[in-house]
């Protein structure tokens, strides 16, 4: 009788205890118990449970890991300056050979992993299309064109209606800028004062934004470069790049964007050639403060991509945004290598892509790219230095969670097909490692100053996406958030969680096998790096004798043996060249900057 009234008391009490359990206070105050700490622990603790019932509502703000975009459909040939399609003109071709000789091995980067070609051009192979050598009329053996008369507007406006079936609807064709320029000084704007890269569709076009500025004197070295990048990029891919070049009115004290005589005669006193007017877009500084009034500094030197945050803010039809320098210098078709550096981006995975940007891929020194990749992973021992944003408590990431918890757990997948929102074209440094930093000082709008984690990738040529530059812009102008030019979009992509890809092209050094400098550029690679994250020893050789650095004298030189210039005494044939039994001069398949004026390089 005792055991049955135990028994009935043990089963009273469990009954009020479930009937007190499930009252709805208790269940609520359960689940505010369990919300507070998956809130303050964070989705990722082992300890979270997934249950369906508290998954939290999609934020439009954040972006998923949607699937790849698929490829775009065949192009449709385009008209090119001498009125055929050019792939029926001999006369628009680049000429580009193969030469029974062994390819030049860079200092840093790989043709290989980039898929770049190995291909070999003379002057005339490279630029003969586009104007060079038609001064001489016995050994020009090309049709003329009268190059005042080119409207390249007009030209990659055409050739994207020709091909606007294999864009998405969002896709649009350019303005014409001397009949319609759409920036504006934010206090007579029509436009949101912040537009987020939600309210935007992919397009799958590239701007490719060439800086000059008012009384820049084009040469006929420049002009050739810039026809090639227009023809090559644009019309040869059937409008899959919209070249535009973003001019630096500087002192100009007449207002720019009243009317079209108004911007036309700006364009004209800016110097700008009749057959670029019509893509040339005109800022000047009084225009980024209005835009940035919190920002006191306003110089390129400073704030290099804040015409380019108001660019994308006005145009915002294109996915990605290149920004290039009069004095680079593509030596190859400018389309298919600047095609190979956003292919490998994407093909790139999230997992250690700042680390390996932080490192020189040296075949002499590691061999093939796998190796280096395997390096740095062993470096990082599986792990990453960051795995999702780089946390700022001034930001709102926007950029996808990670699919897993942990860096290790993934398996090189993710962010495998998905374009790169930033892609810089140097190795990156970590700025607090960095003190010798000429701008290590200089940021604004962080709590934590100098102490701030940044990183730094220049030059400041760069791919950026849409939606990082809003980004910036929206950090910018409402809290004043800065850091260096340099600096910009590989912190901010880090901060909000965006893919950054560094392609290491192929540079070369202008002494071959100079095993000093290599080894001062190496300093032991990723496995004497510093925590997987850049070398120890943050300083290395003078870069003035790179193909592509910012204050480099090599290019020049290279150009002028390659065009058949007198060298100065002090100079040596550049041993990357090849010169023929014929006398012929071939150049490999390069980008090279800084390439200044020679004042003996113009016809």
């Amino acid at each position: 009788m005792g055991v049955q009234l135990s028994q009935v008391n043990i089963r009273g009490c469990a009954g009020r205890f479930r009937r007190i359990a499930l009252t709805r206070n208790s269940i609520i105050g359960a689940l505010v118990i369990y919300a507070l700490l998956f809130l303050a622990l964070g989705p990722w603790s082992r300890w979270a449970i997934p249950l369906p019932f508290l998954d939290k509502p999609v934020d439009p703000t954040r972006q998923t890991n949607e699937a790849p975009m698929p490829p775009l459909s065949e192009r449709v040939p385009c008209y090119g300056p001498r009125g055929q399609f050019l792939s029926r003109s001999p006369d628009d071709a680049l000429h580009e050979v193969t030469l029974n000789i062994t390819y030049p091995v860079p200092l840093t980067g790989s043709y290989e992993a980039l898929g770049l070609d190995q291909t070999w051009m003379t002057p005339d192979g490279r630029y003969g299309p586009y104007g060079f050598g038609e001064h001489n009329a016995t050994t020009y053996n090309r049709s003329r064109v009268d190059w005042d008369r080119i409207d390249w507007g007009k030209l990659q406006n055409e050739c994207f209606d020709r091909n606007a079936h294999r864009f998405p609807e969002s896709a649009t064709g350019f303005d014409d800028m001397v009949k319609q320029s759409r920036l504006t000084t934010r206090n007579e704007t029509q436009l949101p004062y912040v537009r987020r890269w939600h309210e935007f569709k992919a397009t799958r076009r590239t701007a490719i934004v060439v800086r000059a500025w008012r009384g820049y004197d084009y040469k006929a070295e420049d002009m050739h470069s810039l026809r090639s990048l227009i023809v090559e990029t644009s019309l040869r891919t059937g409008g899959e790049y919209q070249v535009i070049l973003l001019v630096d009115m500087k002192d100009h004290n007449q207002t720019i964007y009243r009317s079209e005589e108004g911007y036309e005669a700006a364009l004209i006193d800016a110097g700008v050639p009749p057959e670029l007017r019509s893509i040339a877009v005109m800022w000047d500084d009084s225009l980024l403060e209005t835009w940035y009034p919190d920002i006191y500094e306003h110089r390129t030197m400073w704030q290099v991509y804040q015409p380019m945050q108001i660019l994308a803010l006005h145009y915002p039809e294109f996915d990605h945004f290149w920004q290039v320098e009069l004095d680079m210098r593509f030596t190859g078709d400018a389309g298919r290598y600047l095609g190979r550096l956003s292919d490998f981006a994407r093909n790139e995975p999230r997992k250690q892509a700042l680390e390996r940007s932080t490192y020189q891929h040296m075949q002499a020194k590691i061999g093939s790219y796998d190796k280096f990749f395997s390096a740095v992973d062993a470096a990082n021992n599986g792990s990453a230095y960051i795995w999702g944003p780089l946390r700022q408590p001034e930001i709102e990431p926007i950029g996808p969670e990670p699919p897993v918890p942990l860096a290790k757990d993934d398996d090189f997948k993710w962010g495998v097909g998905h374009d790169a929102d930033v892609i810089v074209t140097s190795m990156c440094n970590n700025a607090s490692a960095a003190t010798y930093w000429v701008f290590h000082g200089w940021l604004g709008g962080f709590k934590a100053g100098e102490d701030t984690v940044r990183f730094f990738c220049p030059p400041a040529i760069t791919r950026t996406s849409r939606t990082l530059l809003l980004a910036i812009h929206q950090g910018q102008l409402e809290q004043g958030l800065r850091v260096p030019s340099e600096a910009t979009p590989p912190s901010f992509a880090l901060y909000h969680g965006l893919k950054l890809s560094f392609p290491q092209m192929p540079v070369y050094w202008h002494k071959k096998n100079d095993d000093k400098v290599a080894e001062g550029w190496w300093k032991g690679g990723p496995a004497n790096g510093n925590n997987g994250v850049g070398p120890v020893d943050m300083h290395h050789p003078p870069g003035e004798g790179l193909t592509f650095w910012w204050g480099s004298f090599w290019p020049r030189v290279i150009v002028d043996a390659w065009e058949g210039r007198e060298l100065k005494e002090d100079r040596e044939f550049p041993w990357i060249l090849h010169k023929a039994d014929d006398g012929q001069v071939y150049i490999p398949n390069l980008m090279l900057h800084p390439m200044k004026h020679n004042k003996n390089a113009d016809e």
